[in-house]
């Protein structure tokens, strides 16, 4: 046993020394150098062993000894040694690298900082052991915003993290004197380290968060180049699963947590109402289309479109809807199908909507764009009202299709099983989206 026997060397060269102390101390002149005639005494002695002495100490040290007196520096070498033979002998007979037991250790004490930060990192929640890592997409969404719960009288902030499937999802609690760029950037790294699938977008939804998350998202790119150096950072109105899980939380886990606070429920307002008048900016050039048309399908009919069969992009279908439930939404003929869709694709289609106020019917895109498609006519107001009605009805849900009058025919769906791609009279280019006008605070 290696620890056995580097102790057995440790006892067996203390035992040395005290028996070297005991013999200066009890044969004083054995050891000290006489003066000879006028020699001035010297400002520090100097030690020997005499021979019964060194014999005991090694053989070595015996060859060495002249007449009677030896240095004691000598004494203290053949201690140190033998010590070291020893434990020379414990490593080779180990074959593996020996670390030397010390009295006495040291440990640098963690600043106040470094405490607070470590508690506050540690505020996570874990990676569940059964995880289906299959199931985890590339495709990530978070947020970073208080929380209707009052510590100390301040609003606990929440980092939350989860991919497009719901599958992996990370929640860090946050002091609100704590809340900048490099705590976000610490946590975001410790998620994406933990996380056996690696983001390639990740999209956040809060205008006001924009900054901070866009400053600390490339800092983890800066550190973290292996995982993130093609991964996209997208402002995006389409945070669809992050909404679904935030609001699960605001019903079900933050009423029951301690310092509950339940927010100030808005006052309800009917489709009539709408915003402040604004003056909104005409769609670019590469946008600009001439037909359109209010249009609906059944709910059944979107959800059996399967994602990649048209350009485009499905949101998830919000749950509890009949199949049978008309949804409405914009279909846009045009020659220039193609270009659109390709337009659109390169774009974050987030929702159409309408302004009741000043009567534009317009398209949103990624976090705080808005184009005005066309002015709505005052006897055509009814047909957007019921658009804007059925979309509330549905959570928000609606469409925008893309169809090239070119091919001729009708605009239909892919919806068959067996249908990978469109046909003719099929439309070119399918969102479905969700508008999320309603529920956004900021």
């Amino acid at each position: 046993n290696v620890t056995a026997e580097m102790m057995g060397a440790n006892r067996w060269s203390f035992a040395l020394l005290l028996a070297a102390a005991a013999a200066v101390a009890i044969f004083p002149s054995a050891f000290i150098t006489p003066r000879q005639g006028n020699q001035p005494s010297p400002t520090s002695s100097v030690l020997g062993a005499s021979k019964p002495l060194s014999q005991s100490v090694s053989p070595l040290a015996e060859e060495e000894v002249q007449g009677s007196h030896l240095s004691f520096g000598l004494v203290l070498a053949a201690v140190a040694l033998a010590g070291r033979s020893h434990y020379s002998n414990a490593k080779a007979k180990s074959g593996i690298r020996c670390v030397a037991l010390q009295a006495t250790k040291t440990t640098a004490q963690p600043t106040k900082e470094e405490k607070q930060e470590k508690q506050e990192l540690a505020k996570k929640s874990e990676v569940p052991s059964d995880l289906d890592w299959s199931q985890v997409s590339s495709q990530w969404e978070v947020d970073c915003f208080s929380r209707p719960i009052n510590r100390e009288g301040k609003k606990m902030w929440e980092l939350m993290v989860t991919d497009a499937n719901g599958v992996y999802r990370r929640v860090a609690q946050m002091k609100p004197t704590r809340v900048n760029s490099v705590v976000v950037q610490k946590l975001m790294t410790i998620f994406i380290e933990e996380s056996k699938v690696k983001p390639q977008s990740i999209r956040f939804f809060r205008k006001v968060m924009k900054n901070m998350l866009i400053v600390a998202l490339n800092a983890v790119k800066d550190t973290m180049p292996q995982y993130m150096e093609k991964c996209k950072i997208i402002p995006s109105r389409n945070c669809h699963m992050l909404r679904l899980w935030l609001s699960y939380r605001e019903r079900e886990v933050y009423p029951k947590m301690i310092g509950y606070t339940p927010p100030v429920k808005k006052k309800t307002t009917n489709v009539q109402a709408s915003m402040v008048k604004m003056a909104y900016e005409s769609l670019p050039e590469r946008l600009r289309f001439s037909r359109y048309a209010i249009s609906a399908v059944p709910l059944g009919a979107l959800a059996r479109v399967k994602p990649g069969q048209l350009p485009g992009s499905l949101a998830r279908i919000p749950p509890g809807f009949s199949d049978n439930a008309q949804v409405y939404g914009i279909l846009i003929m045009t020659s220039r199908a193609d270009i659109i869709c390709s337009t659109l694709r390169s774009m974050e289609m987030a929702s159409v909507r309408v302004d009741l106020e000043t009567d534009d019917l317009l398209l949103e895109l990624d976090i705080d764009t808005t184009y005005k498609i066309d002015k709505i006519r005052g006897e055509e107001k009814e047909g957007y009202l019921k658009f804007e009605r059925a979309k509330r009805q549905l959570g928000g849900l609606h469409f925008v299709a893309v169809h090239d009058i070119v091919t001729g025919g009708e605009p239909l769906l892919p919806i068959e099983a067996d249908d990978m791609g469109p046909g003719e009279g099929c439309v070119t280019g399918l969102w479905t989206l969700i508008d999320y006008s309603l529920q956004d605070e900021d």
